[in-house]
């Protein structure tokens, strides 16, 4: 009976080994290397030379109606390809980048492939929908395991409270805390990218690209003593929402739905991204978030003027020496129109205070501003105008707002106190840069 038990156990472990699929892909210098298996879920773990970057880690998104991709799945086929190409970034720190990398395309049978990418400075992947029919994603599995307890920067949420849900209301900004992944503030969420420390100086940092109709991904670590495991949280879709925020100029989402995004079939998700280097000055020259990105959808780009701006906000509008009262008004607009010009400045803003406080709309202009003499007398200096814009403000009359200071003159719009990146924000951003694009407006 021992043996026959035995058989059987060796039979069933045999046949577990067969069903796995295994991938490696490497970068083109030869020294990252992605290895991939696919069983009953799909991991994978990252090298770099003879170090360890990324130990073996799930993936996987969860649907509605129990579907899933990474779990189960059955894998039809896969390609594999070698791109070297260059793009043109004329507005980037660069104007041309080579796109040099290794791609392996795995098709599976369950209505999603998954691609990787090898780049000699990092490894990429990203789920791609296949389904014919609309869905909804309730969650995304995307771990990053590090094996062992490292230091590293994060920057948490500036938000100190306790639950993960009051996290998703954040401003998105912070400074780095430098501490050992044990040591993870408990309970709170962090912002990307973050970066680890690895062995012998390299660093691997963790972000996305291409997020589009989408939440964007936040990282939290839930048992630091225990394992030094990160994974990927996303802000539910909002259910119900009410007016409110600073100045009235935002929608806080009150209560959320079961699922983070609402898809219509056939779709491309954000790019999960780990940054690799061996020295700290390959960071700051890293460009894969840019690669990674879809490509310009704005066939013109004559009226694009990239340029300095001159900020009354950041010095509280503080003029002296003036033979006028310094303020939100039309003669210290004036003033920084003729400093800007004065110093090869290319724009003023007008930061918040142009538009009355407290009722969302941006075609309600305070008295004390006369808007087309600051767009005319910068005009004749060589100075273009920007408008300061609450999002929900532009939100409720995008068309129309755009349109109305386009004509005037307005050159674009610095958009505010979106606060949040669940699908619904992430949507707006695109819709709002697509109509401004339209009218020629920069955002």
């Amino acid at each position: 009976m021992k043996k026959i038990c035995l058989l059987v156990l060796l039979t069933v472990s045999a046949l577990t080994i067969c069903a796995q699929k295994k991938f490696v892909l490497t970068s083109p210098d030869g020294v990252l290397k992605a290895y991939i298996s696919i069983g009953k879920e799909i991991t994978y773990s990252v090298t770099h030379g003879t170090d360890t970057v990324l130990f073996q880690s799930a993936i996987a998104m969860q649907l509605d109606k129990g579907r899933t991709f990474g779990i189960a799945s059955r894998l039809s086929g896969h390609n594999e390809k070698a791109v070297r190409q260059y793009l043109k970034s004329p507005f980037y720190k660069k104007k041309e980048i080579e796109d040099h990398y290794n791609l392996i395309h795995l098709k599976f049978k369950n209505g999603f492939n998954l691609e990787f990418r090898a780049y000699n400075e990092g490894i990429a992947y990203r789920f791609i929908s296949t389904l014919g029919e609309a869905f909804t994603v309730e969650n995304e599995i995307a771990t990053f395991n590090l094996g062992k307890d490292r230091k590293a920067f994060i920057p948490y949420v500036r938000k100190n409270v306790k639950t993960i849900e009051e996290q998703f209301y954040n401003t998105f900004e912070n400074v780095y805390t430098y501490q050992a992944i044990s040591e993870w503030k408990h309970g709170q969420l962090s912002l990307m990218p973050l970066a680890i420390e690895l062995d012998h100086g390299k660093k691997v940092c963790i972000t996305e690209a291409d997020l589009e109709n989408y939440p964007g991904m936040y990282l939290f670590c839930s048992n630091p003593g225990i394992k030094a495991e990160l994974k990927g949280v996303y802000a539910p879709y909002p259910k119900v929402e009410k007016q409110g925020g600073h100045i009235n100029s935002q929608m806080v989402v009150l209560e959320r739905e079961p699922y983070i995004a609402k898809c219509e079939g056939k779709k491309d998700f954000p790019w999960r991204v780990l940054v690799v280097s061996s020295e700290d000055r390959q960071l700051a020259n890293n460009d894969m978030v840019y690669k990674l990105a879809s490509s310009s959808r704005v066939n013109d780009i004559s009226w694009i003027k990239p340029g300095k701006v001159a900020w009354e906000w950041w010095n509280d509008w503080g003029l002296y020496g003036v033979d006028f009262k310094a303020g939100i008004n039309t003669e210290t607009y004036k003033y920084y129109i003729d400093f800007a010009s004065e110093n090869g400045i290319e724009y003023v803003i007008l930061d918040e205070g142009w538009a009355t406080k407290g009722k969302c709309d941006l075609l309600d202009v305070v008295p004390e501003i006369d808007l087309q003499a600051i767009v005319d007398h910068g005009r004749r200096k060589g100075v273009d105008i920007i408008l300061w814009a609450g999002y929900l403000a532009m939100e409720l009359n995008l068309e129309k707002v755009v349109s109305h200071y386009a004509d005037m003159g307005i050159k674009g719009f610095k958009i505010d106190f979106l606060n949040r990146d669940d699908q619904e924000m992430i949507d707006f951003m695109y819709r709002t840069a697509e109509v401004c694009a339209a009218h020629k407006m920069l955002v």
